[in-house]
């Protein structure tokens, strides 16, 4: 991609694929990515002797120098956000913005979970929640076949997690001064998400982001979500950055994306909850108006109906949204997005405007409008 440069520093035993293409991307449309395979992992040589997760942040320090780029945004997951954590407290001057993913401080100040998938190899139920498995397991079934042989093995995987096992930044946290962005899933099983809350309480400058229905593998699950809620975070400068925060666009982006994720199981029963009432659903051909909950499942059964029969598999956002804050409970997203069937093959092409009202402190959808992607504003 093009943009400011990216650094993408992947968990335990993964690979750089294991970031998943559609979540790269999204990312590269805005940014120069960097991916690289840690020590003892993916194409990178092994390693002949025991190291520490400071020395894998000299790594990525070092990836740094050796392309030239003096400075970059760095993205860390799992293990890789311990990674992160650790560059950015040596190598701060190398260091823009800071995202932690799905990751701990370790020491006495964690919540350590579950990780068992990682040496028995049972790697779908460490990293999706059971309903995204059981809504996508062929796709998710050739994904691993893909990544696994690039997964770190026997003597390796043992140095990568003796390596893990040397992190502890509880007491140095707040020696961090870059912004940190913090995300985690809220189903997350792997690291749990109250170890997010104690890097969003001790790094100074950090927001937390919890996605909703989300476990460790978030970038797979919810790609444009965690996508979008990245390249906002990104894009704020610290003049304008309290203020975004306080009108709560993240929150609002969060919200709609969360919609989005439930639209693609197409069970009305999932969306209807994201609707306050009344509320209105206008498309090309029908103007809905639903003044209680069972209208809006009536009218979400006829057309993610329509849809099955078109054997729809997911909708996808095309490029970025638009997320304004109207007033102190109204906000508002628009962009565009295209529906995919099971072949992959595009079904529709459409531009959307969403209008959220924020009701007892949650966001909720009252207007949605789905019209030519032509019509939206530059």
């Amino acid at each position: 991609g093009s943009g400011k440069p990216l650094l993408m520093i992947i968990g335990l035993s993964f690979s750089h694929l294991d970031w998943g293409k559609k979540f790269t991307d999204r990312l590269a449309q805005n940014y120069q990515l960097i991916l690289f395979d840690n020590r003892d992992a993916g194409l990178t040589s092994k390693s002949t002797h025991a190291y520490s997760i400071t020395d894998m942040a000299d790594d990525a320090a070092g990836l740094l120098d050796a392309l030239r780029i003096p400075k970059a945004h760095v993205f860390g997951v799992s293990m890789g956000g311990a990674i992160a954590q650790q560059f950015a407290l040596k190598h701060p001057d190398k260091l823009d913005k800071l995202i932690l993913g799905c990751t701990l401080a370790g020491g006495t100040c964690s919540q350590y979970g579950d990780i068992s998938g990682v040496m028995n190899g049972n790697l779908l139920e460490l990293l999706f929640t059971p309903e995204f498995i059981m809504s996508d397991r062929p796709a998710l079934e050739a994904f691993l076949k893909e990544t696994t042989p690039f997964h770190s093995k026997g003597e390796a995987l043992r140095r990568q997690l003796q390596a893990f096992a040397t992190h502890n930044t509880c007491d140095t946290l707040r020696n961090i001064k870059a912004p940190a962005l913090i995300l985690t899933g809220d189903q997350d099983i792997a690291i749990p998400p109250k170890n997010s809350d104690v890097l969003a309480n001790k790094i100074p400058n950090a927001k937390l982001e919890a996605i909703a229905d989300a476990a460790h593998g978030l970038s797979y699950s919810h790609a444009d979500t965690t996508a979008q809620m990245i390249h906002l975070f990104l894009q704020q400068t610290p003049k304008i950055e309290a203020t975004l925060m306080n009108n709560q666009l993240l929150d609002i982006l969060r919200t709609f994306g969360a919609y989005a994720q439930a639209f693609n199981l197409l069970d009305p029963a999932e969306v209807e909850k994201f609707f306050h009432t009344p509320s209105m659903l206008m498309t090309s051909d029908q103007v809905a108006v639903m003044h209680k909950s069972e209208e809006v499942l009536e009218v979400f059964k006829d057309l993610m109906d329509d849809l099955k029969k078109k054997k729809f598999k997911e909708s996808k956002i095309i490029g970025e949204l638009q997320t304004t804050q109207l007033s102190g409970t109204q906000g508002q997203v628009v962009g565009v997005a295209k529906r995919f069937d099971t072949e992959g093959k595009e079904i529709e092409h459409f531009g959307f405007t969403y209008t959220l009202r924020k009701v007892e402190d949650k966001w909720k959808i009252i207007a949605g409008v789905l019209h030519e992607p032509e019509t939206l504003s530059k």
